[in-house]
């Protein structure tokens, strides 16, 4: 293993600007990533294909419950190991986690967010929720630090983490300032990452998601080797059209990862959930649900009932309002 990390932190340099191609670290760099090559040729990892599910491409309502204060991000996560998921719901006070218990969505406990508020503060509220390092980090432009979220068997406690907004694992972005949006080179609404899907013959690879400021999302699919070592791009897709609101998820496991989104409408309008297989046109829909009364605040995946297979949630509620209703794609 202190070999793996050793490898790893010198495939992380790069030589310092203006130093020989030729001089003792680029070359060592060189020699390390060769042997891994190697290695990885020679004894290349199990690929393990996924198991296909049966899904019915439809919605059900996991049930509806008040969060005390308005919905603005949603993730999934089983932070406690016991092989049932749990959503955890980012409000503008709160970081809240919810389980099915039979078949029924609980509250399973709550944790505020600490500290000072935020200065300036956007005119529309935004909120970002990961998991990392076994946490849930949750970030809302009312306050100035994250809060960062553990579940033991019993109880959730957090601490108050770093400024910024956790996009994606080991990454920060910042809002321009009293804006909306983030800034930082490529202005955006959102970025999404997930790195637990394969190929249908069980090869790795990586999705990432960018909202432009036009609701254009750009999914970038890279294929990776065992632990994420030497990502190389795949594909690149595009959709336009496309709300803060969504995720990415291989719901029947077939190899072949879905798109899940909201609508791009005003608040208020009335919104759809899409799913669709990335790379097909968005005429080509899986799922399509509309919701007159109600947008969609959040979108989420988790094994919530246990049986390992990874499921898509959405929460929607009015404009403004506390109360939340959860639907489940089956």
């Amino acid at each position: 293993m202190k070999c793996v990390v050793v490898a790893l932190a010198l495939l992380s340099i790069t030589p310092a600007y203006g130093e020989s191609p030729d001089s003792f670290l680029p070359q060592l760099v060189r020699d390390v990533r060769a042997r891994i090559d190697a290695a990885l040729v020679a004894r290349p990892p199990k690929l393990v294909p996924p198991q296909k599910v049966v899904v019915r491409w439809k919605l059900a309502k996991l049930g509806s419950l008040d969060l005390g204060a308005p919905l603005v991000a949603l993730t999934g996560a089983d932070l406690d190991g016991d092989g049932r998921g749990e959503l955890y719901a980012v409000t503008t006070r709160e970081v809240i986690a919810l389980g099915l218990r039979g078949k029924k969505l609980e509250e399973l406990g709550r944790v505020a967010f600490v500290g000072e508020p935020a200065t300036p503060a956007p005119r529309d509220v935004v909120a970002t929720a990961i998991v990392e390092g076994g946490e849930v980090v949750a970030s809302v432009s009312s306050w100035a630090k994250s809060l960062r979220v553990r579940k033991a068997k019993t109880a959730l406690t957090a601490v108050a983490g770093a400024p910024g907004f956790a996009v994606c694992p080991g990454e920060v972005a910042q809002l321009a300032p009293g804006r909306n949006y983030f800034d930082g080179g490529a202005q955006r609404y959102a970025t999404r990452c997930r790195a637990d899907l394969v190929e249908p013959d069980g090869r790795p690879i990586r999705a990432r998601g960018e909202l432009s400021l036009t609701n254009k999302l750009d999914i970038a699919i890279e294929r990776c080797t065992a632990a994420s070592i030497g990502c190389q791009p795949l594909t690149h897709h595009a959709y336009s059209a496309v709300g803060v609101a969504f995720d990415f998820a291989d719901v029947d496991r077939d190899g072949k990862p879905e798109v899940i989104y909201a609508a791009a409408g005003a608040p208020g309008d009335p919104d759809i959930l899409k799913v669709v297989t990335i790379g097909d046109d968005d005429r080509k829909w899986k799922l399509r649900k509309s919701f007159t009364a109600g947008g969609i605040a959040g979108i989420a995946i988790a094994d919530l009932d246990g049986n390992g297979a990874q499921e898509v949630l959405a929460a929607v509620r009015l404009v403004g309002a506390t109360r939340v209703d959860v639907w489940r794609v089956e």
